[in-house]
Protein backbone atom coordinates (compact mmCIF):
# COMPACT_ATOMS: atom_id res chain seq x y z
CA UNK A 1 0.00 0.00 0.00
CA UNK A 2 1.22 3.49 -0.77
CA UNK A 3 1.67 6.07 1.98
CA UNK A 4 -1.75 7.30 3.12
CA UNK A 5 -3.65 4.59 1.21
CA UNK A 6 -6.86 3.14 2.65
CA UNK A 7 -8.29 -0.34 2.14
CA UNK A 8 -11.74 -1.54 3.21
CA UNK A 9 -11.99 -5.32 3.43
CA UNK A 10 -15.18 -7.30 3.94
CA UNK A 11 -14.64 -10.32 6.24
CA UNK A 12 -17.44 -12.71 7.12
CA UNK A 13 -18.07 -12.59 10.87
CA UNK A 14 -17.89 -16.39 11.34
CA UNK A 15 -14.30 -16.49 10.05
CA UNK A 16 -11.14 -16.13 12.10
CA UNK A 17 -9.04 -13.38 10.57
CA UNK A 18 -5.60 -11.87 10.99
CA UNK A 19 -3.10 -9.67 9.25
CA UNK A 20 0.65 -9.92 8.91
CA UNK A 21 2.59 -6.76 8.06
CA UNK A 22 5.64 -7.52 5.89
CA UNK A 23 6.90 -3.95 5.82
CA UNK A 24 5.82 -0.55 7.05
CA UNK A 25 3.06 0.25 9.51
CA UNK A 26 -0.72 -0.21 9.20
CA UNK A 27 -3.47 1.28 11.34
CA UNK A 28 -6.47 -1.05 11.73
CA UNK A 29 -9.93 0.45 12.18
CA UNK A 30 -12.41 -2.17 13.36
CA UNK A 31 -15.42 -1.24 15.46
CA UNK A 32 -16.51 -4.80 16.23
CA UNK A 33 -15.90 -6.56 19.53
CA UNK A 34 -12.76 -8.52 20.25
CA UNK A 35 -13.02 -12.28 19.71
CA UNK A 36 -13.84 -14.17 22.89
CA UNK A 37 -11.12 -16.58 23.98
CA UNK A 38 -9.87 -17.72 27.39
CA UNK A 39 -7.32 -14.94 26.96
CA UNK A 40 -8.19 -11.62 25.41
CA UNK A 41 -6.73 -11.58 21.88
CA UNK A 42 -7.28 -9.35 18.93
CA UNK A 43 -7.35 -5.70 18.15
CA UNK A 44 -9.80 -3.05 19.13
CA UNK A 45 -10.26 0.24 17.30
CA UNK A 46 -7.36 2.24 15.82
CA UNK A 47 -4.54 -0.21 16.55
CA UNK A 48 -1.19 -0.06 14.78
CA UNK A 49 0.52 -3.16 13.41
CA UNK A 50 4.17 -2.80 12.46
CA UNK A 51 6.70 -4.55 10.24
CA UNK A 52 7.01 -8.22 11.26
CA UNK A 53 3.91 -8.25 13.48
CA UNK A 54 0.90 -10.57 13.24
CA UNK A 55 -2.44 -9.41 14.66
CA UNK A 56 -5.74 -11.21 15.17
CA UNK A 57 -8.69 -9.12 14.06
CA UNK A 58 -11.94 -8.58 15.93
CA UNK A 59 -15.19 -10.10 14.77
CA UNK A 60 -16.97 -7.92 12.28
CA UNK A 61 -18.06 -7.49 8.70
CA UNK A 62 -15.67 -4.79 7.55
CA UNK A 63 -12.16 -3.80 8.51
CA UNK A 64 -10.45 -0.62 7.33
CA UNK A 65 -6.67 -0.43 6.94
CA UNK A 66 -4.68 2.82 6.64
CA UNK A 67 -1.06 2.78 5.51
CA UNK A 68 1.40 4.91 7.48
CA UNK A 69 4.14 5.01 4.86
CA UNK A 70 4.67 2.45 2.10
CA UNK A 71 3.48 -0.87 3.56
CA UNK A 72 2.85 -4.48 2.60
CA UNK A 73 0.42 -6.76 4.41
CA UNK A 74 -1.23 -10.15 4.11
CA UNK A 75 -4.86 -10.65 5.16
CA UNK A 76 -5.80 -14.20 6.18
CA UNK A 77 -9.29 -15.47 7.02
CA UNK A 78 -10.80 -18.91 7.40
CA UNK A 79 -13.17 -21.03 9.49
CA UNK A 80 -12.16 -22.73 12.73
CA UNK A 81 -11.13 -26.31 12.03
CA UNK A 82 -11.95 -27.71 15.48
CA UNK A 83 -9.26 -30.37 15.00
CA UNK A 84 -6.37 -31.41 17.22
CA UNK A 85 -3.02 -29.84 16.38
CA UNK A 86 0.39 -31.43 16.66
CA UNK A 87 3.52 -29.57 15.61
CA UNK A 88 7.24 -30.16 15.57
CA UNK A 89 9.86 -28.23 13.64
CA UNK A 90 8.43 -27.10 10.29
CA UNK A 91 5.53 -29.58 10.34
CA UNK A 92 1.99 -29.07 11.62
CA UNK A 93 -0.36 -32.04 11.54
CA UNK A 94 -3.20 -33.50 13.61
CA UNK A 95 -1.32 -36.26 15.46
CA UNK A 96 2.19 -37.14 16.60
CA UNK A 97 2.10 -40.13 14.24
CA UNK A 98 1.43 -37.83 11.28
CA UNK A 99 4.41 -35.67 12.32
CA UNK A 100 6.65 -38.73 12.41
CA UNK A 101 5.37 -39.81 8.97
CA UNK A 102 6.02 -36.31 7.58
CA UNK A 103 9.64 -36.45 8.79
CA UNK A 104 10.07 -39.91 7.28
CA UNK A 105 8.57 -38.78 3.96
CA UNK A 106 10.81 -35.71 3.97
CA UNK A 107 13.94 -37.78 4.60
CA UNK A 108 12.93 -40.24 1.83
CA UNK A 109 12.23 -37.46 -0.68
CA UNK A 110 8.55 -38.44 -0.98
CA UNK A 111 7.06 -35.60 1.10
CA UNK A 112 5.91 -33.50 -1.87
CA UNK A 113 4.35 -36.40 -3.80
Amino acid sequence: MEDGAKLNQQIESQLNSMIYVFSGKITVFNEARVKEYPQVLGLGVNQQVRDGELALLSEGHEVEFHSNGASELLILAGPELNEPISRYGPFVMNTREEIEQAFEDYRNGTFAN
